[in-house]
């Protein structure tokens, strides 16, 4: 064999690796999203690409991408997991989990909008999350009731980052 097809054949392997990993991360690690609406505002506006991680196990503060059973998929920040206690004082705007005030530097406005899920305080049930967008008056989340809690098993991934470039 000559050195032009030893030369073909090492590059041949070397594309068709950088090919092979490049499906695996984006068809099994990682996703790319899209927001639609501006639920997120000012943190992810309507149009954005979003790089995110499949599998990942969300935290609270994270944004993550949804599938819940009203059959859409939100991008919702997590506010409160399994067994946290959330309550919402409607009037002053103040959302606290486990008695804690939180300090959301990430919303827009305070939330004064209720959409008759629950009535609060409430508990988060095992296995479920609790969401809320960013745009809290301008949202369809945990607080509606044809979203309400979301299930670990309909959560898709979780939000790395904007893709400022796509």
């Amino acid at each position: 064999m000559n050195s032009k097809a030893k030369i073909l054949i090492k590059n041949t392997a070397i594309y068709g690796a950088i090919i092979g990993v490049s499906a695996f991360l984006f068809f099994g690690v990682l996703k790319i999203a899209t927001v639609s609406g501006n639920s997120m505002n000012d943190t992810y506006f309507d149009g954005e690409k979003l790089l995110c991680l499949r599998h990942a196990e969300p935290e609270k503060g994270d944004v993550i991408i949804t599938d819940c059973d009203a059959g859409i998929v939100l991008i919702k920040r997590v506010i409160a997991t399994e067994g946290d206690t959330v309550d919402i004082d409607f009037d002053s705007g103040a959302v606290k989990v486990n008695g804690e005030t939180l300090v959301e530097p990430y919303i827009k406005e305070m939330t004064h909008l209720d959409e008759g899920a629950f009535e609060y305080p409430i508990t988060v049930p095992d296995n479920c999350y609790f969401v809320m967008g960013d745009n809290r008056n301008y949202s369809s989340d945990s607080r509606d009731k044809a979203v309400g809690y979301i299930k670990k098993d309909q959560i898709q991934a979780k939000v790395i980052c904007e893709i400022p470039f796509f």
